[in-house]
């Protein structure tokens, strides 16, 4: 039996009563619970919730950066189309090295980076520690506004009720397809400051609906994906016919990986939350808890199986982290080459993690300026954690990496 990567939170429920609210849902009193549910999950009031992760980002570079202050600080090391929005807002991104142990910006760096024109660093939370988080706190809290990306870690928190993404100044998080709060699409803002909220909710208020036709296309592509995914149906298609993964749908379901630039605005910047996706919201919020809570116990299978010199960290505090997928670092191949011979033994795995940047928004750098970020790229391998993946599949896994990073 062949296994995927793919991993969408839904049921049939979810599809039924979503499609059946484009015709007779309430879609106002939905929403009114979603957002209720989404502020007491993370523990405060000072939520937004937007159309997607990307648009929230947008939306609060827009009221952070002024003529004076215009540099948004970022690693390279991220998903393309955050910094696509901080260009789209109309700030200049500076490039920051990261540290590899701790997933963080490197400190020596962003001390040279940061200056008076800095308007923001964007923390994009990757595998850190309490600790490294602690430390980065410490040492630039209150000196420098900082924006949480915690796009792929929904849930992680740093200590009891205080969730990332509500630990500095502002936080972006993602509900799209394969998030662990999935709302076909959709995300959301924190800020700390009252007044930037308004005035970010202020500037939502301007966008227009997400279209009907668009968001019920959304709905029944997510039904495709799940169906064409399901165990049996991947297995079948796969093994007997096509003997391999579905790459072709790789574009779509991670486009990150394969970076689109546009010289405006993209249309989907300007709409809404769709309300009908409020009903997988809440659903998905009410069993999110005990799927971190599986993923974690395949982490620490993984731990346990795994060469110890492959781990990036070793977590002392599992909630730090709501691990979407549980990313190791390969010392002697690169994650594209591990990854086909996983594929080859029945196991999809993702063979790119996140990208680095300074390969497609080159700006004034090289990929010699960032050689953390270029390692992290060729060899980071990014694992399943997903209620599929069960002991003896992370048993077979671990051995097959284990023999080829002897």
């Amino acid at each position: 039996m062949k296994k995927t990567r793919i991993n969408i939170n839904t049921n049939s429920n979810i599809y039924i009563k979503t499609l059946w609210s484009f015709v007779f849902g309430k879609t106002d009193n939905y929403f009114k619970i979603f957002s209720k549910k989404l502020k007491e999950y993370l523990c405060s009031d000072n939520l937004l919730v937007t159309a997607q992760g990307r648009v929230a980002g947008f939306n609060i570079f827009k009221v952070l950066i002024n003529p004076n202050k215009n540099e948004i600080i970022i690693s390279p090391y991220t998903l393309t189309e955050v910094i696509n929005a901080i260009i789209y807002a109309g700030a200049k991104p500076i490039y920051v090295e990261i540290d590899i142990k701790t997933g963080l910006p490197l400190h020596s760096d962003l001390d040279y980076k940061i200056n008076k024109n800095t308007a923001a660093v964007v923390l994009t939370h990757l595998y850190s520690n309490k600790e490294d988080i602690l430390k980065f706190k410490d040492r630039y809290f209150g000196k420098v506004t900082i924006v949480e990306d915690v796009a792929i870690n929904f849930g992680a928190k740093i200590e009891k009720n205080k969730y990332l993404g509500t630990i500095f100044d502002y936080g972006f998080y993602s509900f799209g397809v394969m998030k662990n709060l999935f709302t076909f699409h959709g995300g959301a803002i924190y800020a700390k400051d009252k007044k930037k909220l308004d005035e970010i909710e202020d500037n939502l208020k301007k966008n227009v609906n997400y279209p009907t036709l668009s968001s019920i296309k959304l709905a029944l592509f997510c039904l495709l994906i799940d169906i064409a995914y399901n165990k049996y149906i991947y297995n079948f298609f796969t093994h007997h016919i096509l003997n391999l993964s579905l790459p072709s749908l790789d574009k779509i379901m991670y486009p990150g990986v394969y970076p689109k630039f546009s010289d405006k605005i993209p249309s989907h910047y300007k709409y809404k939350f769709r309300k009908n996706f409020s009903i997988a919201g809440i659903e998905n919020l009410n069993g999110l808890s005990s799927r971190i809570n599986n993923r974690v116990e395949n982490v620490k299978l993984y731990e346990k199986y795994l060469n110890k010199n492959l781990l990036i960290n070793s977590f002392q505090n599992y909630e730090i982290n709501s691990f979407l997928e549980y990313p190791i670092l390969l010392k002697k191949n690169k994650s594209t080459f591990v990854s086909s011979i996983l594929l080859s033994n029945g196991y999809d795995i993702r063979h790119t993690w996140y990208v680095n940047s300074t390969r497609f928004l080159k700006l004034t750098y090289n990929l010699k300026n960032f050689p953390n970020c270029e390692i992290l790229h060729n060899h980071i391998l990014s694992l399943p954690t997903h209620s599929n993946i069960k002991e003896n599949d992370i048993v077979k896994i671990c051995k097959l990496i284990n023999e080829f990073e002897k």
